[in-house]
């Protein structure tokens, strides 16, 4: 329901839900989710007129990862799972080329269309529906001590800090383009 309320206009694409799959994340996991939390609540003081919200929940927002699958008959579905998404989520979204942070979008149509090409629109595809403490977004040049950054488009979002990312749920998706 998140996911399709998220996604505004599937005209030019048809997106079949095969499976959603509701991630259960290690004490460990949570705990540095609500100690960036806290930490965020607490820098927020200093900035209470500037950032009222980021005192009451850290500037919390529900946000979309997604990434291309991979099929291998060989190995069937738990492969493809396993390789495809525990190997960016098991390290709390760590990539080794990019050493820290993650781009997410509030629009699941965004995270669709960034992994679009011709090959893959007839492929299948995850989305990783995530709690994002987002704390101080930097959106003017001016502010030097922020937690994310503003995207060229106002639903994208760099967050620079990948233990202010929960993963929630893996929605597995099908695709088809139209145009």
């Amino acid at each position: 329901m998140i996911f399709r309320s998220a996604t505004t206009d599937t005209t030019k694409y048809s997106i079949t839900i095969k499976q959603v799959l509701k991630l259960i994340n290690s004490n460990e996991t949570l705990e540095k989710f609500e100690k960036f939390r806290e930490d965020v609540k607490n820098r927020a003081y200093d900035h209470h007129n500037k950032h009222p919200r980021n005192i009451v929940d850290g500037n919390e927002k529900l946000m979309f990862y997604g990434t291309k699958l991979t099929h291998s008959k060989k190995f069937g579905t738990s492969k493809l799972f396993k390789d495809s998404i525990c190997s960016i989520i098991k390290p709390g979204f760590y990539d080794p080329k990019k050493k820290t942070g993650i781009w997410l979008t509030t629009n699941s149509q965004d995270v669709i269309i960034a992994n679009a090409n011709a090959e893959m629109m007839k492929g299948e595809m995850a989305i990783v529906v995530c709690r994002v403490i987002s704390g101080r977004i930097m959106n003017d040049n001016d502010e030097d001590d922020y937690d994310s950054i503003e995207g060229v488009k106002p639903n994208y979002l760099f967050v620079k800090d990948t233990n202010a990312v929960l993963p929630c749920f893996v929605i597995l998706l099908k695709c088809r383009y139209f145009g």
